[in-house]
């Protein structure tokens, strides 16, 4: 369970004996007065109390902005800057309908290209989020640049004048690993690390027509010591062989800098790679691959945990 999940867990627990502790007063008190908080007021605070956490969840942070200079600047209020705020636009609007979409605006001179893609992990509403606040971040920081490319934890947004959907990119990435290393009694890491990346590069070159293309998802326990999750995602717009080919990169970087760390992540402007362990001392393993599926990383359950306990309460609140 990470720090968040942890923090969120302990509100909920205060919350509920705030309102336990409430519901106990309330009932010693019933010989002097009948007043009750009214079911509303309650529903209200319950209301408050997702709407906080959903927000908190569903942040994603940046990791980096490339405003690519080779690629020349564009004149404010231009025609290609009109096509481009449009292009923005609708990627915005689109995020809410998929995870991954790709737009051209314009003619000649004038073309802007433009794709988002989101992690397979992460549902609708952190997708649209993510894609919302990329869109506004990458044209203020890239005001007048006719190529950029900006990365977050679970979305990247691109732009170009040029097309670029279906080539094998390996320049403009961007890693963050943890500070953190592994513990000696994980063992020979690096190697099940390589071994395990590998067959998940293997295993999602052949979902270029899933739900979500070429995502994989995997869990693997070892020795009863601890998780190593592996994700990689290429953009659906690659062919087999290169979605392989940019994977395997990827992962060549990622080992090199950072097999020794519990996390790490790599984004290119055409696929992802990332890893993270956990202690095995809590939860079963999930399904060994969710490809294609939605969540939010591991808190939707304790999001609904929070809910059940928190409603919990307050009914008892009101009943006795």
């Amino acid at each position: 369970m990470n720090l968040l999940s942890q923090r969120l867990s302990l509100y909920t627990i205060e919350i509920s004996f705030f309102f336990l502790s409430m519901s106990r007063n309330h009932k010693s008190k019933t010989m002097a007065t009948t007043q009750k908080f009214s079911p509303f007021f309650c529903f209200s605070c319950l209301l408050c109390l997702l709407f906080t956490t959903n927000k908190t969840v569903s942040e994603s942070k940046h990791m980096e902005t490339f405003c690519i200079k080779s690629s020349g600047i564009f004149t404010r209020n231009s025609t290609y800057h009109t096509n481009l705020n449009t292009l923005l636009s609708t990627l915005s609007n689109q995020s809410s309908l998929a995870n991954y979409y790709n737009l051209t605006t314009g003619q000649a001179s004038e073309t802007v290209h433009g794709m988002f893609l989101c992690t397979g992990d992460v549902n609708r509403t952190t997708c649209n989020a993510c894609v919302k606040t990329a869109t506004i971040e990458i044209a203020k920081n890239c005001s007048n640049h006719r190529e950029a490319i900006i990365y977050y934890f679970d979305c990247m947004v691109r732009y170009s004048d040029k097309f670029f959907l279906s080539t094998l990119e390996t320049v403009h990435n961007t890693s963050w690993w943890s500070l953190d290393p592994i513990p000696k009694s994980f063992g020979k890491f690096k190697q099940r690390l390589s071994e395990k990346m590998g067959e998940a590069i293997v295993r999602s070159s052949m979902l270029s027509s899933s739900f979500t293309p070429y995502y994989l998802m995997d869990t693997t326990r070892f020795e009863n010591l601890y998780d190593l999750e592996s994700i990689v995602q290429c953009t659906p717009y690659l062919d087999p062989r290169n979605c392989t080919a940019c994977l395997k990169l990827a992962l060549q970087e990622i080992t090199d800098c950072c097999s020794d760390q519990l996390w790490a992540m790599i984004w290119t402007p055409k696929c992802l790679v990332s890893f993270d362990t956990t202690t095995s001392s809590l939860p079963p393993l999930p399904p060994p691959n969710r490809s294609g599926s939605f969540s939010i990383r591991g808190n939707n359950n304790i999001i609904w945990g929070m809910v059940l306990a928190v409603g919990i309460s307050v009914f008892a609140f009101l009943n006795l």
